[in-house]
């Protein structure tokens, strides 16, 4: 690596080792800003860089450590330690010296020399680093840790059977309509019960949020919420226009969709338990055995890039992959670095089933980019904006689709690959469910529990019409409760569909120019966060997540693999 190794390492961080390495980082702000040239400064960054570096990856060491057992009360007293005492010393160093250089005279030459958009990142953290809120942070964080351990604990019985969520949700992808709609009934009823005491988890949350806002001369969170996302590209006007795309040339081909699930299922409309599931598109449980991903993936790599298959044989020998879901395990997946070590890891909920191999190529993805961008010398940039980052995580799952005879037979990944392209089109459409709502929830702060889910439904039937609740209509608003992002990261959801615009058309150069294709992507890779998101776009010829006419041409495409020839005529 080329940035410089912190070397005065405690045996144990403590807050009083972070909070004097700090104070004497500031103490040179004043030498620095003196000298006449900029060498005092790009010393100072040098060896504040370095300490971001170690501070952000011992977070992440006790938080990954923590997501592998919620039950581990030596790892849980190490994470809330970092969280509740080192995280706001952390928070105000930073703010101190993030605001030093925004406003020194040397702040250009710095910028020369680790990239522009070095200042134009930092000055997004400015507001969300506000030691004002420190203690609200602190807040939030204990609260989403609490959410996190109801769902890492949660279990369901499924016809005598007690499995965790992960399997439950797993399970709503059988092929057998009766296991389906079980799983799918267990999961809701679960969320039910547990309803109250999420809700008011949330409710203290966002009323946290809006005094952070509040703190700071904003309205509501929204913008503090869109800083916090490192967003200096676009607003929430072009995210409104985002979503109105969506409504436009999504939906109609979701609805297509709807009515050839309905029609598979021999239903009048598509039940909620049928809606993850398509006869003709989806392949049976079990199909995808936990112990052959691991050596499967490996050969897909292997036909893709041998950069690729380097950095995956790195992971397996040094147990940077965590596969399996087992419970306690934290809910989902995700990938995350280490980067005083020059190290990244990823984190599944593996069951088994088609959908792991989607999953363990997109954290994969997410990997490979923080292998290759190891080499950026500033640690706020080796990872992009997650618009940015998601492209890599989902270029990787159509990247990989034409190895997919080495999980699955010829007629099968044939499949596979075809479903892929229908979850593209259902997934743009439920985050932009995730997105609108959580403008609406920060909108209205002081809504209750009742009105969220009102409001959730109204949006849901408007992303995601076909979809019959009348059943259960309590269940529907229940999906909500379950989508750890609302609570972690807000306005990250969106994030994903602006990704997956570009993924998509990695997805098309691939099959026109493949080592065109993979060339891209490892530019994308290498690039890391060095540039704004659409600045990515542009320097590697993908088209803007925001044309109207390249969400057309995208859902378009989507309906041609999937046999839909009238979506034309509805869009």
């Amino acid at each position: 690596m080329q940035y410089k190794h912190y070397p005065n390492r405690p045996g144990e961080m403590t807050a009083d080792f972070v909070r004097e390495e700090y104070r004497g980082l500031i103490d040179r702000v004043d030498g620095a800003e003196k000298a006449e040239s900029a060498e005092a400064w790009l010393a100072l960054y040098e060896d504040w860089n370095a300490f971001k570096s170690f501070v952000g990856s011992e977070g992440s060491r006790r938080s990954h450590a923590l997501s592998k057992d919620m039950n581990n009360e030596e790892a849980e007293e190490r994470e809330k330690y970092f969280r509740e005492e080192i995280s706001p010393v952390f928070e105000e160093g930073e703010s101190q010296l993030v605001q030093a250089l925004l406003a020194s005279k040397h702040k250009e030459e710095v910028g020369a020399r680790y990239g522009d958009y070095l200042l134009r990142s930092l000055a997004t953290s400015v507001d969300p680093l506000n030691p004002v809120n420190s203690s609200l942070r602190v807040k939030v964080s204990e609260l989403v840790n609490k959410y996190d351990k109801i769902i890492a604990s949660g279990e369901v019985e499924i016809n005598g059977e007690t499995v965790t969520l992960a399997v439950a949700r797993s399970m709503q992808g059988s092929e057998n309509q009766e296991i389906r709609k079980a799983a799918y009934t267990a999961w809701r009823e679960w969320l039910l019960k547990q309803r109250e005491e999420i809700a008011g988890i949330f409710d203290e949350i966002v009323k946290l949020r809006h005094q952070m806002a509040l703190n700071l001369g904003y309205d509501n969170f929204i913008p503090l919420g869109y800083l916090g996302m490192g967003r200096t590209d676009y607003s929430v006007e072009e995210a409104a226009q985002f979503r109105a795309n969506i409504r436009r040339y999504a939906v109609p081909l979701l609805v297509k969709i709807q009515e050839m699930q309905a029609k598979e299922h021999e239903t009048e409309t598509l039940k909620p338990w049928d809606s993850g599931f398509t006869p003709s598109l989806n392949l049976p449980s079990g199909v995808a055995p936990i112990s052959t991903q691991i050596e499967k993936a490996e050969r897909v790599f292997e036909k893709l890039s041998p950069v690729l298959a380097s950095h995956f044989k790195r992971m397996q020998e040094e147990n940077l992959i965590d596969l399996e879901n087992r419970k306690g395990k934290r809910a989902g997946a995700y990938c995350t670095s280490f980067p005083d070590e020059g190290r990244v890891a990823i984190l599944c909920n593996s069951t088994g089933d088609e959908d792991d191999v989607r999953t363990l190529m997109h954290e994969m993805g997410h990997a490979f980019q923080g292998w290759e961008s190891q080499p950026i010398e500033a640690i706020d940039l080796q990872w992009p904006t997650s618009d940015a980052c998601e492209v890599h995580s989902m270029g990787m799952e159509y990247l990989s689709m034409k190895h997919m005879d080495e999980f699955f037979n010829d007629h099968d990944a044939t499949k596979f690959r075809r479903n892929r392209w229908k979850q593209a089109v259902t997934l743009i459409c439920y985050i932009a469910v995730v997105d609108e709502f959580q403008h609406w929830l920060y909108e209205n702060p002081t809504a209750t529990p009742d009105e969220r889910d009102v409001a959730w439904n109204r949006i849901s039937d408007t992303y995601q019409p076909g979809v019959d609740y009348s059943d259960n209509p309590e269940y529907q608003a229940m999906r909500w409760y379950a989508q750890g992002h609302i609570f972690w990261m807000p306005f990250y959801y969106i994030d994903y569909a602006i990704a997956e615009t570009g993924a998509m058309q990695l997805g098309l150069i691939d099959k026109e120019n493949s080592e065109k294709a993979m060339e891209t992507y490892l530019e994308l890779c290498r690039m890391g966060g060095t540039k704004s998101v659409l600045d990515i776009f542009r320097s590697t010829g993908l088209r803007s997540p925001f044309e109207p006419e390249l969400m057309y041409e995208l859902m378009l495409h989507a309906a041609d693999e999937l046999g839909i020839d009238d979506y034309a005529a509805a869009a």
